[in-house]
């Protein structure tokens, strides 16, 4: 099977081919004017599993992902902050970047900021008011809806129904409510600009994307991924931007995006202040639980946080960690090997064709977690038969199809106090000293790690790694 993708403007799954040509994809990045949350962070690990699946599917993938370090957001809190926009745009792109590597977040080829691409906006907004599609007023340059007749058709919206200034600039010198922002005029001497043909000013936040993908992907490409929050304007205004100024439909062929992540049935927001940063986030909660938490929900599906979600994330974790442990221990010390490592035998295949069959199906990532615990099930059933070889090719397997989610499970250093613990609860439990045995397995526990007792020997792993 192909990997397809269900294409959010069509409402149709689009088959992906693999061609001699690269697949490109672009992802609406960050607005860098405050830390970052744990719903920035679904979104970039929703698409950072969906690259490396593509990439091991065998896809040449060229990935870009803008940043956002132009928009009255962060000239708004550079000003409450008493500094630059730029030092503040600048202080929370490390920021972002950090939680990223924090998240494991390696995907992206590039990483594009709106500043560097000054001379790409202006030149597509010049095109557009050759073709009439745009239209000075005294606060800048605006793109006339009306004049793009599909407008509307990716987000389903009722354009007659969208009341006036709802996520669109108030102005009463436009022709319509609907019009956006393509150039806004700087005020004052000291404040964001460049010099262009409508005056010194900063560019709309629409604009900044298809500048951006114009100059790096071309004016048509594969795939468009983002919050559901950004099919409007956001993602509407972008194809009307792109198409109207090149003339070639369909700017994108596949739209995804992917649900809110909701505290309380209210979308996160830094804006709502209901949002968990994400640095405060990976305090309390490991990496492959919060990866695992995004990848037991489909991208499309929205997610209501809860403190349960990541005590049940964390528990899967436990229990992959635990069969690892467990199939570590027989490659080490089972019957010696009948196979060479790495191969996949035959018991095996069923699992991977699960695995792929769900992946290829609209990147059903719940799907593919429960064939993966199924396949756990598969080899705790014969786990003490297994010869080592055996034993390594499904530890291979797991943990690879693992790391496409971005969970890495390592085999720990157990410390010397822990270890002497579980000697000390062997002998108690050889002369039958099932209390003494009990009372040092808690110990144990209680110091994170768990014991199980095992035909070839107690085992040691630490807990929601």
């Amino acid at each position: 099977m192909t990997l397809c993708i269900l294409d959010t403007l069509s409402g149709e799954k689009k088959i992906l081919r693999k061609s001699k040509k690269a697949l490109k994809m672009f992802v609406c990045g960050p607005t860098v004017y405050g830390p970052a949350h744990i719903g920035h962070a679904r979104v970039e690990a929703v698409f950072d599993s969906f690259a490396r699946y593509a990439r091991d599917s065998g896809y040449q993938l060229s990935y870009v992902q803008n940043i956002t370090d132009v928009d009255d957001k962060i000239i708004d809190a550079a000003r409450e902050a008493g500094i630059t926009p730029h030092a503040l745009a600048r202080r929370y792109e490390k920021e972002y970047l950090l939680d990223m590597k924090a998240l494991r977040i390696v995907s992206p080829d590039r990483r594009a900021r709106a500043s560097d691409f000054i001379e790409e906006i202006i030149g597509q907004i010049a095109r557009l008011m050759k073709k009439g599609f745009a239209y000075r007023t005294s606060s800048g340059v605006y793109f006339e809806v009306r004049k793009f007749k599909p407008y509307g058709a990716l987000s389903k919206q009722d354009l007659d129904a969208v009341r006036p200034g709802w996520r669109i600039e108030p102005d009463s010198e436009k022709k319509d409510h609907l019009d956006f922002a393509l150039w806004k005029n700087s005020v004052a001497l000291d404040e964001v600009g460049w010099p262009s043909p409508w005056g010194r000013g900063r560019p709309g936040w629409h604009i900044e994307d298809t500048a951006i993908t114009e100059k790096l992907l071309g004016q048509q490409y594969d795939i468009h991924g983002g919050g559901n929050d950004l099919k409007f304007p956001h993602h509407e205004s972008e194809i009307a931007q792109q198409e109207a100024s090149s003339g070639k439909s369909p700017f994108v062929s596949v739209w995804m995006h992917v649900g809110f992540l909701s505290i309380g049935g209210v979308k996160m927001s830094k804006s709502l202040h209901n949002s968990i940063e994400i640095s405060e986030f990976l305090e309390k909660h490991s990496v492959n639980a919060i990866r695992l938490m995004f990848m037991s929900a489909h991208y499309r599906s929205p997610i209501s946080y809860t403190e349960r979600l990541m005590e049940q994330a964390s528990a899967a974790i436990t229990s992959i960690a635990s069969a690892l442990a467990r199939l570590d221990l027989v490659a080490l010390r089972g019957t010696p090997p009948e196979l060479a490592p790495r191969k996949l035998v035959s018991w095996l295949v069923p699992h991977e064709n699960a695995f792929k069959e769900a992946m290829d199906d609209d990147f059903n990532t719940p799907a593919a977690l429960a064939s993966l615990f199924s396949f756990i099930s598969a080899c705790e059933a014969r786990m003490w038969q297994m010869s080592r070889g055996e034993a390594f090719a499904a530890r291979h397997f797991l943990l690879k199809r693992l790391a496409l989610f971005g969970i890495i499970v390592k085999a720990s250093s157990i410390p010397v106090l822990i270890r002497g613990l579980a000697k000390k609860r062997e002998a108690f439990r050889v002369s039958k000293d099932f209390a003494g045995a009990d009372r040092i397995r808690r110990e144990i526990t209680i110091a994170g790690y768990a014991l199980l007792d095992t035909p070839l020997g107690p085992l040691i792993f630490p807990n929601g790694v």
